[in-house]
Formats: structure tokens, C-alpha cells, sequence
């Protein structure tokens, strides 16, 4: 989330006028994240959250709209989109597609605990399961074909030793692709800050603009990774039992995952050390922008390639 479409009062007010939820009373920036533009919007009697696209089009929404939808009917604690007047969920604003969706109560953990960790472990198991019956697929778009364009681009702008390290690393994910794992709709991004807690419960999982179809393995890598680390970036393997525990407690995962688990983690750290690298050396003007150190999934990465699992 970020800020790079600057709006004003007036401007949203008359937007807003396409929905039934009132007058707007206030609304403010969402700085965090780096791809989208996020506000926070309180009308009366309500809260909602706008998203404005910056990169995406209408038809590439679709899939997200619809997941987010179809998550909130199976009570999956997820953002609802809201339909306006013409019972659309997307319109223009500032020329861009923007979407409004509910707000949902809760904080982010800034420090999270190992039985936090179980529940948003089996959040993720639930969210796996329920997704199941979504009738629809999206492929992942930053796979390693995304990793291999995005660091041909970014080469000369990279020191020697990451180029080596990444060539290396790419060489080694190419060689231990396994397409008969486990896969399904993943949220591809469950970092800390994308999980809400009421207390001790998990209160709502946000961000979906990354799902897609693709191992659960994968999925569960992600938020390791996030989730489950120490200051230096290495596993915490209490909390890592932990999160799988949960995990489990709603799906069990198989034998083959658990091997291939090293394997992922690594990846996760590698899909999102190109991604910061590119934010990095690709800035955009806006706002209220959060710039995240790519070093931070460089170092996670290193660190991975000696963990031979639990």
C-alpha cells in the first residue's frame, strides 16, 4: 500500500456519490507497500478502504474482485468490494480504477508470538480449503520467468556479487521445479502486515492483489519467511512449528511438501529480493511512499540455502 494518487476532499466526496454509505466525513493516506494508491475512508456511521490501481487495468481485476467476494461468502475474514449504485465494483477515479472494499477490525503484530503464528497458520489452511471451490485460476505472474526478465534489466545495475548470487540461485530453482505438488488459489504475500488480530484472534487477511494458482508449499514459504524469523533472518523453529501446527490442524501437509519445503523458502526469499530490487531502482513519484532495503530478502535468501528443514 502507498500513495501515489493524490486526491482531495472534493474529489472523493463526488465520487462517493456513486454508493449509499452517506457523507464522507474524513479520509487519509495508507503509506505502507510500494504498488498501490490506499486511503482510508470514514463516512457515517463507516469505515471502508479505496484502493486506486496504478499499474493494472479493469479486465485484470476481475480475478481479484471476485476471489475477495467469494472469500467473504465462505467466511474467510477477507475485505468485501462494494458494489455502487450501477451495481459495478470498479469505476474511475483520477483516471484510474479504483475499488472500495470494507474495513475489518484489528491490528497488525509488530511482534508476533508462536501461538500467533498457529493462527495465522491455520488461517492459511482455511483460506487454502475454502478456495478450493473457486471456479476460477490466475497464473502466478512472478514466477521465475518474472525473476529471469526482471534481473536481466536490472544486471548493470547490480554489483557483480549479486549478479552471481542470483544466477546461481536461479539455476538452482530451475533444476528443482516439482509440478506434482500440492497447489491451489494462494495469497502469495501474507507478510506481518497483511494479517489483522483482534487480541490474540485473527481478525482478517488483506492485500489479495497478489493471489494466484500455485503450489500451497510456496504460499506457506511466503509467510515463513515474514512470520517466522529472528532480527538476523534466521528461522525461528519454534515459531516455524508453530505456524505449521496450525497449518495442519486444517490441512495436512504431505510428505513431499515437507521436503520441498527448503526449497520454497528459498524461492520466497529469492521472488522477493527481485521485487525489491526492482522497487528500489525503479522509484515512483507519489506521496507517501515506503521504499523497503532489498538487502533485508538478500540476506534471508543466504541464510535459507544452508536450511535443510525441521
Amino acid at each position: 500500500m502507498a500513495v501515489f494518487t493524490s486526491i482531495s476532499f472534493d474529489e472523493l466526496s463526488i465520487w462517493l456519490k456513486q454508493f449509499n454509505l452517506g457523507n464522507l466525513i474524513d479520509f487519509q493516506g495508507i503509506s505502507s507497500g510500494v504498488t498501490n494508491t490506499n486511503y482510508l475512508i470514514v463516512v457515517e456511521d463507516a469505515r471502508f478502504i479505496l484502493t486506486i490501481f496504478e499499474d493494472t487495468q479493469f479486465d485484470d481485476l476481475s480475478f481479484y474482485i471476485d476471489l475477495m467476494s467469494f472469500l467473504s461468502k465462505n467466511h474467510i475474514l477477507c475485505p468485501q468490494p462494494i458494489l455502487n449504485k450501477n451495481e459495478k465494483y470498479l469505476s474511475l477515479l483520477k483516471n484510474k480504477p479504483a475499488l472500495l472494499v470494507s474495513f475489518l477490525n484489528g491490528s497488525e503484530k509488530e511482534d508476533a508470538s508462536p501461538d500467533n503464528c498457529f493462527g495465522v497458520g491455520k488461517a492459511l489452511a482455511n483460506f487454502h480449503l475454502k478456495a478450493e471451490k473457486f471456479p476460477q485460476k490466475r497464473k502466478n505472474t512472478r514466477n521465475l520467468s518474472w525473476i529471469k526478465t526482471t534481473h536481466e534489466n536490472l544486471s548493470n545495475l547490480l554489483s557483480e556479487d549479486d549478479n552471481k548470487i542470483i544466477e546461481k540461485e536461479f539455476t538452482f530453482q530451475e533444476d528443482n521445479v516439482d509440478d506434482n505438488l500440492a497447489q491451489g488459489i494462494i495469497h502469495a504475500d501474507l507478510f506481518i502486515d497483511n494479517v489483522l488480530f483482534d487480541g490474540d484472534k485473527v481478525s482478517g487477511m488483506i492485500d489479495l492483489y497478489y493471489a494466484c494458482t500455485d503450489k500451497y508449499i510456496y504460499d506457506i514459504a511466503i509467510a515463513l519467511n515474514d512470520w517466522c524469523i529472528d532480527d538476523m533472518g534466521e528461522i525461528d523453529i519454534g515459531k516455524m512449528k508453530s505456524f505449521i501446527k496450525g497449518y495442519d490442524s486444517l490441512r495436512k501437509l504431505e510428505g513431499d511438501e515437507v521436503e520441498a519445503l527448503p526449497t520454497h523458502l528459498r524461492l520466497a526469499a529469492f521472488r522477493f529480493w527481485l521485487s525489491r530490487l526492482y522497487d528500489f531502482h525503479n522509484i515512483r513519484q507519489g506521496e507517501s511512499i515506503t521504499i523497503k532495503d532489498p538487502k533485508h530478502f538478500k540476506n534471508i535468501l543466504i541464510k535459507r540455502q544452508s536450511f535443510k528443514g525441521l
